[in-house]
């Protein structure tokens, strides 16, 4: 079991990451032609969806950094409390 904690924080862990370095790339406005920056920010974005617009800024930047950065303390926090519960089982 403890194979499948350490599977589910792995997967966490890498969520997280994506959406970090998604929020980076739009902060750091990096060009969104390229093919790694538009692979990374479409990830970040469909796993953010049910945090879009959960906060309204007028700009783009701070609602990315507040919305996409709760999106990932949301993540990191169930993907852990998983891999507790994994670890029990």
């Amino acid at each position: 079991m403890r194979n499948a904690g350490r599977a589910v924080m792995a997967i966490t862990v890498t969520l997280v990451l994506v959406i970090c370095l998604g929020i980076f790339f739009v902060l750091a406005n990096a060009n969104q032609t390229n093919m790694i920056v538009d692979f990374v920010t479409d990830i970040g974005r469909w796993l953010t969806t049910p945090f879009q617009n959960l906060f309204w800024m007028d700009n783009r930047d701070q609602a990315v950094l507040v919305n996409w950065g709760i999106a990932a303390v949301v993540y990191l926090f169930v993907g852990s409390a998983l891999a507790r519960l994994a670890r029990r089982g």
